[in-house]
């Protein structure tokens, strides 16, 4: 840690680990990297010792311009910094001017009870208001196209800082926070990870393809890995890995309202014909899926290299006059898809998330190594 002496390397190694937990909930609750809020208060409190940080509990510098403001404490002896320019009592030179404290309003600061309390406003009130907001539904989105957490959060110091949060700029802030975030490897606190899968059989996969951004969980933190997965979840999954487009085709199904939260996905599977409507202009979205229907799905998006045509079926509860016939047999081929035995398919059988995950990992992989 050359950056650091001792006594800073103790006083930041206390200072992040005393307050990690409240930028891990912060980052569940809100969706604020964790790591940038971690990162934005070593640098903001200067490792938790400034008198901001002793004084007001505000680890960030959070300011409450005007003059006298309620629930707040003032930093004096300060420059100025106010638009308006603040009365000097005394100048003995550079750096030495003494100002008139009463007329100030640019180093009045945000109290606050605890640390916490600080943690949760910047996450949950400021940097969610109008101007800020954006950068978070940057970082949504970076993640989900599979750039790596240290990147997506470095851009969104980037972001904030352009936007006003920080006035020596964006490249400043992104290196400033970025090295900060690499020394201590505060990516380890982002949240990427479901309380709900620690030791599954599919837990490398998951989370592989949550950090890629594929894959969702619930609100509560699960991702709920032997549930039965249902045709709009696997619309969801399957329109996210594949980045489909928009067609100039019109889809619409009686049984799909226009709130549903998987509505545009439904209607990509359905113009790339993927996962089709189930007639009379139903699309079914929470019927759960079978086997054979997760079969033909990936056989419709093309995840093979060539079709099967086998003389002998593969599984005996599979015949050659079965609708998925094909699709069963082509899966198997291309190592996506196994039987429960060498000899039984279960094409009626449901598909888990936990084991749409894997197919997904599998389909990714093989085109790795194509």
């Amino acid at each position: 840690m050359a950056d650091f002496d001792e006594n800073e390397y103790n006083t930041l190694y206390r200072f992040f680990h005393i307050h990690d937990g409240d930028a891990m909930k912060a980052n569940e609750k809100w969706g604020i990297p964790a790591s940038a809020i971690i990162g934005m208060a070593i640098i903001e409190s200067g490792y938790g010792t400034t008198r901001i940080a002793i004084n007001a509990n505000n680890l960030f510098g959070i300011k409450v311009w005007g003059y006298n403001p309620e629930n707040a404490w003032q930093l004096q002896g300060q420059p100025d910094e106010d638009y308006e320019r603040v009365p000097v009592l005394a100048d003995y030179g550079e750096d030495r001017k003494i100002y008139d404290e009463s007329k100030r309003r640019d180093n009045w600061y945000r109290a606050f009870s605890t640390y916490k309390e600080a943690v949760n406003y910047l996450a949950g009130n400021l940097l969610l208001n109008q101007r800020y907001l954006f950068a978070k539904t940057n970082y949504d989105k970076r993640i989900k196209k599979g750039w790596s957490f240290d990147r997506a959060s470095k851009e969104y110091l980037y972001d904030i800082a352009n936007a006003g949060y920080n006035h020596l700029g964006g490249d400043y802030y992104r290196n400033k926070g970025g090295g900060v975030m690499d020394e201590w490897d505060l990516y380890q606190y982002d949240n990427k990870k479901f309380k709900d899968i620690s030791e599954h059989w599919a837990e490398e996969q998951i989370m592989f393809l949550a950090e890629k951004g594929w894959i969702s969980g619930y609100s509560d933190g699960t991702y709920k890995p032997n549930n039965k997965i249902t045709r709009a979840q696997a619309a969801a999954i399957l329109s996210e890995f594949l980045s489909l487009p928009p067609l100039n085709k019109t889809t619409s199904f009686i049984d799909v309202e226009k709130s549903f939260w998987a509505l545009e996905s439904i209607h990509l599977v359905a113009q790339h014909k993927i996962i089709n409507g189930i007639g009379e202009g139903r699309f079914s979205p929470h019927t759960i899926l079978t086997r054979a229907q997760m079969a033909q799905i990936f056989y419709n998006a093309g995840f093979y290299s060539r079709s099967a045509n086998n003389g002998e079926n593969s599984f005996e509860d599979v015949d050659k006059y079965y609708w998925a016939y094909i699709a069963i047999e082509t899966m198997k081929q291309e190592g996506i898809m196994a039987g429960y035995t060498i000899s039984r398919f279960g094409p009626n059988n449901p598909v888990t998330r936990a084991q749409m995950a894997a197919m997904i990992y599998r389909i990714h992989e093989k085109s790795l190594n194509k």
